[in-house]
């Protein structure tokens, strides 16, 4: 499977003021066409590994489906490059002609909108988590990326609870390693108002969005906010964590959820 995913290239390094010629392993990205009911929706760059669980999460993620439940069938054609997906209900790709360019890895896109933040809605959990708990997560999913420790070619994307890692899963985008968890979670009926999502990637404002649709209260990420991000997250009382590196993070929004003792 491994050799779906990694590839073995001959490289010049250059190091110390001489040229070291070796091998090295670089992550493979993938396209996958999307066909909705017969018609040709996108095509996603990807790694190849846990599609089903991405398509569920992105569909999910976009609107397309609100529930495990209108998800009715998805095949994989030509060497798992093409999806064939069946839902319930009429699909027409013309209501999803205004795409947004996302601020993500390489050219991502996504239909979500203004009207998705504003139909998100406002997170009402009244679970608290330990401050060193959320550290000991963070420093768990970087440990236990085992892509990334040999590439550095992917991002990580984690659904937990207090005390410890459900699922894991790495992509080649943090949206789509974010939609492979979601999309899990979804396909194995997990309840997600009471989980924290973790993340390496930059926190921008379509994925607070992908996180509020599903109620999950806490997002923690390994990098920055935007400030698109903070505001959504601050309006929609999601506890937003940033930086979180070894011992220290900084909080954005939803600081009464995190505690000391």
């Amino acid at each position: 499977m491994e050799r779906e995913i990694i590839a073995n290239e001959n490289i010049r390094k250059f190091k110390i003021n001489k040229f070291i010629d070796q091998e090295d392993l670089i992550i493979k990205e993938t396209p996958l066409t999307l066909f909705i009911n017969g018609y040709q929706f996108l095509t996603l760059m990807v790694l190849k590994e846990n599609l089903e669980d991405l398509i569920t999460g992105f569909l999910a993620a976009e609107g397309i489906i609100e529930t495990k439940n209108e998800l009715r069938k998805i095949e994989f054609k030509h060497d798992k490059t093409v999806a064939l997906i069946e839902i319930s209900g009429d699909f027409s790709p013309g209501d999803y002609k205004k795409r947004t360019l996302t601020s993500g890895c390489g050219a991502a896109s996504t239909f979500i909108n203004l009207k998705d933040c504003a139909a998100a809605e406002t997170i009402h959990s009244k679970i608290k988590i330990k401050a060193e708990k959320i550290a000991a997560l963070m420093i768990e999913l970087q440990q236990n990326s085992n892509y990334f420790q040999k590439t550095g070619g992917t991002h990580t994307a984690a659904l937990a609870e207090a005390d410890q890692i459900i699922y894991q899963l790495e992509d080649i985008g943090r949206h789509n390693a974010l939609d492979k968890v979601i999309g899990k979670a979804i396909n194995d009926n997990l309840n997600l108002k009471d989980k924290i999502l973790l993340t390496s990637g930059r926190i921008s404002s379509e994925m607070i969005v992908k996180a509020l649709k599903q109620g999950i209260p806490f997002l923690v990420s390994r990098s920055a906010p935007t400030a698109a991000a903070v505001k959504i997250a601050r309006d929609r009382n999601m506890t937003l964590v940033g930086f979180c590196r070894g011992k220290r993070f900084n909080i954005y929004s939803g600081e009464e959820k995190i505690k000391l003792e």
